[in-house]
Formats: structure tokens, sequence, C-alpha cells
């Protein structure tokens, strides 16, 4: 037989968001504790984080640059092929 080692941890959650996610959990007939197991598995075997990281908030100066763009009123940028990208930014935002 193959011992196991295993380990205990704690983290701190809302209350709301605990109790709305362990109904889900139950729904499945699963444990939190399995749901845990089986969310840090994924980690360790994919090696990425199993959820969506895309979704943000753009903020005031983001939101301003997107609202110019789509009026067409921004600049448009043309680099020759010895020209870099990041030194060009650089220079027009001095």
């Amino acid at each position: 037989m193959v011992a196991v080692n295993n380990s205990a941890f704690s983290f701190r959650v809302p209350e709301k968001v605990k109790t709305q996610a362990f109904d889900v959990i139950a729904q499945y007939g699963l444990t939190p504790s399995q749901v845990m197991n089986m969310f840090l598995n994924e980690i360790a075997h994919t090696k990425t984080i199993p959820v969506n990281l895309d979704y943000h908030q753009p903020n005031a100066r983001t939101l301003r640059a997107i609202e110019e763009i789509e009026s067409g009123q921004g600049q448009t940028i043309t680099l020759s092929d010895d020209e870099n990208l990041v030194d060009v930014l650089n220079r027009l935002c001095k």
C-alpha cells in the first residue's frame, strides 16, 4: 500500500461567496475538500489556473483612449521596418 502525505490549508473567503459556492458544490454531490483537490490537481497537472482571467475593468484613461479611437480622433502610427514600436511610443509620449 502506498502512503499518501496529505496537507491541510485554510483561506479566507467572504461568507456569501462561501455559502453560494458550497451550495453549488453540494448540487454536484461533492464536498468542498473534493473540489479543492480537483482544482489544485488541475493546476499542478496543466501548469495553468483553470479559470477565466481575461476579465478586467479599464481605468478612466483607457476608456478615454478607446472613445477617442472609436470616434476617429485617434492617431495612426506607421512604422518603417527599422523602427521599434516602443521607441516610437516613448518619443510620442514625451
